[in-house]
């Protein structure tokens, strides 16, 4: 399992670097989507005035660095693509917020230990890049004193489909990632049991959007 996390590690890095410029002028060019957009108003609603943020596979930063903007006193950005986070320090020295974050490279699982506890941890579309949930939701939890905001996909026939296309495009370019349609049941349970219980839920037609506050 390990080698096949390490392969996995490694051709996502690999893969989100060779998109982060797209990510960048998405962002500069629209903003958050939807789904970004309602874990900001369902965090905001919990509060987050001077709260520590935790943002797994952070990407270019938009997500964080919005909540910042909205009042959060720090945050870190962890993600497995250098060039994500090149585009996020940079987003970060723009906005002013250089002294307010910190960029971690490398697998959020394996690093998690050296990570101090945070009041709020936020995994946008994260959960389907990584193969082990159960791993990556208890070392979220284990670092988490308040809430977790994560957004993943729904478990049917269409949001299959697709990952199987955007899986067949990476075997066709010979990468090791693949994305993942893990049971919603097993993510909800697996925060459940670690402590959390369900305070938003909103679903689209392709993804969960669910904010968990500490029992």
């Amino acid at each position: 399992m390990m080698d096949c996390c390490s392969r996995h590690v490694t051709a996502a890095g690999r893969c989100f670097s060779w998109m982060s410029k797209l990510s960048d002028r998405r962002y500069r060019s629209k903003g958050l989507d939807d789904n970004q957009l309602q874990i900001v108003d369902a965090l905001a609603s919990l509060g987050i005035d001077g709260v520590s943020i935790l943002e797994v596979g952070c990407g270019v930063g938009e997500l964080h660095q919005t909540l910042l903007e909205k009042g959060a006193a720090t945050a870190i950005g962890v993600d497995l693509a250098p060039r994500m986070l090149e585009f996020a320090e940079n987003r970060a020295r723009e906005r002013q917020l250089e002294q307010r974050t910190k960029y971690e490279l490398g697998d959020f699982v394996e690093l998690s230990d050296t990570f101090e506890t945070v009041d709020i941890t936020v995994m946008d579309k994260v959960v389907c890049c990584y193969p082990a949930p159960g791993e990556l939701v208890e070392a979220a939890a284990s670092r988490t004193r308040s809430a977790i905001a994560l957004t993943y996909p729904r478990s049917h026939f269409f949001s299959k489909l697709s990952n199987h296309l955007w899986n067949f495009g990476f075997w066709l370019f010979r990468s090791d990632f693949r994305g993942f349609v893990h049971d919603p049941k097993f993510v909800q349970q697996s925060i459940e049991a670690r402590g959390f219980h369900r305070v938003f839920n909103h679903d689209s037609p392709m993804w969960h959007t669910q904010v968990y506050a500490a029992n």
